[in-house]
């Protein structure tokens, strides 16, 4: 029953990607974010199920909001994997609140899938859905990517705001959207991440992502 309903939901993804979402002609261009919370609910895994399905169809890019818990995103990556999924196009989001050791991070990194570090200008004492969670500045943000790039995984990064609040726009006094371009970047290039590694990381592995094979 579970996998009926997973393809049912694939075609409705794939609907909305070949022909377009909620009776209009615009199509998707990529299919998530998929949210998942954790432990991941049966319904959220037949969403992400039906999300491989599609995928596995037409070779477009896969965005997961992985659970608050540092198993998560390992855990959303066997599901994908099983389902048909191709991890190579596939990207994680929201690592900079989900996983903090570094040699969990490398082992998650190995199974391929592009780390999303999509938080930059979100830093807080007390993160509200996790207090567990202490929220890096994105000072350590860069040092994370620094270390990465480091490990060989410089194709594998993006890097986004999430801006999805009125106090996050510069209008009612947040970094707003050019706060990757007017501070990060700056930033970047004075700890050891090259100009070429700051255009693979904003063009090109964008690029390569969210292009359909």
């Amino acid at each position: 029953m579970c996998f009926y309903v997973s393809f049912q939901l694939a075609d409705v993804i794939l609907s909305e990607v070949l022909h377009g979402a909620d009776g209009t002609d615009i199509r998707c261009g990529v299919i998530g974010e998929i949210g998942t919370s954790w432990p991941i609910t049966d319904s959220e895994k037949k969403v992400l199920q039906a999300a491989a399905h599609a995928q596995k169809q037409l070779g477009c890019p896969v965005l997961i909001h992985p659970g608050r818990n540092n198993a998560a995103p390992k855990e959303l990556i066997r599901i994908l994997q099983e389902a048909g999924g191709d991890v190579s196009k596939t990207t994680m989001c929201h690592l900079d609140r989900t996983i903090y050791d570094p040699a969990e991070l490398l082992e998650f990194a190995k199974l391929g899938s592009y780390l999303e570090y999509d938080l930059f200008g979100t830093e807080m004492l007390n993160y509200p859905f996790n207090l567990k969670v202490d929220m890096p500045s994105d000072s350590q943000r860069i040092q994370t990517l620094a270390f990465l790039i480091k490990e060989g995984y410089e194709d594998k990064l993006l890097i986004a705001h999430d801006i999805h609040t009125k106090n996050r726009l510069t209008k009612y006094g947040g970094h707003g959207y050019s706060h990757i371009l007017n501070n990060i970047v700056p930033k970047m290039l004075t700890r050891g991440i090259t100009q070429t590694q700051v255009d693979k990381i904003l063009i090109h592995n964008p690029k390569a992502f969210l292009a359909f094979k």
